[in-house]
């Protein structure tokens, strides 16, 4: 007997990483792309998100445009709004964003995450941090998803739809684009502490400033946390950093740092006690050098070298038994942006990304692999402002990868912005893949599959964005619908655990609806948004429905307050498993401002200690954590 992999399970599949020395590596790659951007001091000037403003995104064209003359569906989170609203992890603030669904797979906090866009799986979202590409087939994401809080970061971007004429692999279901928050002003910087139910306690450190030309940005955080499960603490140490510097009036330098080290404690899913199955160790880090040149009026040139390495080892509990996985990723970006007129804006480049990836599973049926991936890629995307209410923008994009072959992807968006009614009518197609990975290619314990053909999507929305009131209300209303070809699907033998990946015949379709209505009153004194989704087809039997609200008022000057709730809707993410109960989770969160430099924080998790549980994909589920109680303090200097 044998069942299908849950679209949770199968984003946790990519074991862990092998240990090794992360800050030697980190060492040798800040030397090198030092060296690579400064050789660049006349030709580079670098990306400067901070700089954008609320209505613009960046994402949605490799290059800084107005929001109004977007045609696909694209989301921004400001993480200092969500830092008001009492979100700390990423995993949570993307429960916020319409179309996402974003849930634990292992466990409560720190476990392994998913993500996914528009009733597709997680190896069907394409994730970049600091213009860095950190998903792919042989690159986990999860434990980033799971373990990293908002810290640091300046915004989120969420951009739906197959997006792989711009971004390549991966990008069937959309885009997740997180960036480093950069420094600016005057010298300052905090320090917090907080502690509360199940023996959580946390700590954080940041300053911030610019120095003459030098911008500067570096924050360190601790974490632990027993959570509400027998065996299933957490331990995370993470930090980041980020450095600009201005070399002229036409250049700028700089590099990013990010990573964390986390211990996981995963309870055993078959058991109704949930005694202790394995240790999970992670490390990540992600380093960038980028620099940016303004060549001429017209022309922005922009570099950008990557490395990205992440190393989890699982420890099975009273055994000699462990798997392991190191995956890194080298990559090298030439961006360009040309700006004819008013009315024409070229964006092209070139890629080059290496992945290698190392595997061993020590168990009844050892396994041991190491692989290696190049891909080289180029893309071109315009845009043309037709008249002054219509934006038309298409793009293609050829990548080839020596493990499988090369793919020809493209992309159209149209949006038709009415100023004067605050009305954009927008639609957007394209075409999305995914690449098969080295394990569903070669089995590594399971079956190899020599024949596997990646995953090919047409996908296309349409919807309408209304503003009232200069902007103070704004409602979206998106349809999409996604349909997939040669879906990848991996099954396995629940005795002997043997895996087996195939192409699934036929076309595998995704469709449903987008809603968000955001508000602000009383002098912005008063903040809300509402989104929802519904999914009228998904893959892995997603939830139908699924919603978030949040609501945030500055009570007084001393007092911010506010509530946020999520609801999911029944699901078990594998049509093979029992049906999980749908809930809905609410949380309150207030700060009070005890001097000027001195503020006091509170939130309270699952107010109303609500029942629900995580599915695991194997038959068994995970509690989630009950009513939690925290607070601390933090100081500004």
């Amino acid at each position: 007997m044998k069942n299908t992999t849950s679209a949770l399970q199968e984003s946790a599949i990519s074991p862990a990483r092998l240990t090794s020395n992360i800050l030697r590596k980190s060492g040798i790659f800040t030397t090198f792309g030092c060296a690579a951007a400064l050789s660049l001091i006349n030709t580079a000037h670098a990306e400067s998100e901070e700089g954008t403003l609320p209505d613009t995104t960046i994402i949605a064209n490799r290059s800084e445009t107005e929001l109004s003359k977007i045609g696909s569906a694209v989301s921004i989170l400001d993480v200092s709004e969500l830092e008001q609203s009492g979100i700390i992890y990423l995993d949570d603030a993307l429960k916020f964003v319409p179309g996402v669904i974003s849930e634990s797979i292992a466990g409560q906090r720190g476990s392994s995450s998913s993500l996914l866009l528009r009733g597709t799986n997680t190896d069907q979202t394409h994730i970049r941090v600091d213009g860095v590409r950190i998903s792919g087939p042989n690159i986990a994401s999860g434990s980033f998803l799971g373990g990293n809080s908002i810290s640091g970061l300046s915004r989120i971007e969420v951009l739906r739809g197959p997006q792989s004429a711009l971004y390549g692999g991966d990008a069937i279901g959309g885009v997740l684009g997180i960036y480093t928050k950069k420094g600016s002003g005057d010298p300052s910087g905090s320090f917090s502490i907080g502690t509360g139910s199940f023996n959580t306690f946390t700590t954080a450190l940041k300053f911030q400033g610019q120095v003459d030309r030098l911008s500067y940005a570096f924050g360190l955080g601790y974490e632990e946390t027993d959570n509400d499960l027998p065996n299933n603490n957490f331990k995370q140490i993470s930090y980041n950093l980020r450095l600009d510097y201005e070399a002229n009036d036409s250049l700028d330098v700089g590099l990013t740092l990010r990573g964390f080290r986390s211990d996981f404690r995963r309870p055993n899913y078959s058991d109704p006690n949930f005694r202790r199955a394995a240790d999970d160790d992670t490390e990540s880090i992600l380093a960038t050098i980028f620099a940016e040149l303004q060549v001429n009026e017209l022309w922005s040139s922009k570099l950008t070298l990557g490395l990205y390495d992440e190393e989890l080892t699982a420890i099975t509990f009273n055994s000699p038994n462990f798997s392991a996985s190191d995956g890194e990723k080298y990559a090298f970006y030439w961006d360009n942006t040309v700006q004819w007129n008013d009315q024409h804006t070229t964006t092209t480049g070139v890629v080059y990304e290496r992945t290698e990836f190392d595997y061993v599973n020590q168990s009844s049926s050892f396994a041991a692999d190491s692989r290696d991936q190049d891909q080289y890629g180029f893309y071109l995307n315009h845009s043309w402002n037709a008249t002054d209410a219509l934006t038309l923008t298409g793009g293609v994009r050829w990548e080839d990868y020596d493990t499988f072959g090369d793919e020809v992807t493209w992309r159209g968006a149209a949006a038709y912005h009415i100023e004067e009614t605050g009305t954009k009518f927008r639609a957007s197609a394209g075409k999305g893949f995914r690449p098969p990975s080295f394990i569903e290619i070669f089995g590594f314990g399971g079956n190899a599959n020599f024949d596997l053909e990646p995953e090919d999507s047409i996908g296309w929305d349409v919807g309408i964005d209304q503003e009232f009131h200069d902007g103070r209300y704004v409602l979206s209303l998106t349809y999409f619908e996604n349909r997939i070809d040669d879906e990848i699907s991996t099954s396995f033998d629940p005795i002997t655990f043997a895996a087996t990946t195939s192409n699934v015949s036929g076309t595998s379709t995704t469709r449903g609806i987008e809603f968000q209505a955001e508000g602000k009153w009383l002098d912005d004194r008063i903040r809300a948004s509402v989104n929802y989704t519904w999914l009228e087809e998904s893959l892995s039997d997603q939830p139908k429905h699924s919603a978030g609200i949040r609501l945030d008022a500055a009570i007084t000057e001393r007092l911010n307050a506010g509530i946020n709730a999520n609801y999911l809707d029944s699901r078990s993410f594998n049509p093979a498993a029992n049906e999980l109960e749908s809930y809905i989770l609410v949380n309150l969160h207030a700060d009070y401002k005890i001097s000027s430099n001195l503020t006091l924080n509170a939130r309270v998790e699952n107010l109303f200690d609500e029942t629900y549980e995580f599915f695991n994909g194997f038959g068994q589920s995970f509690p989630g954590r009950g009513t939690g109680f925290f607070g601390g303090l933090t100081y500004e200097w």
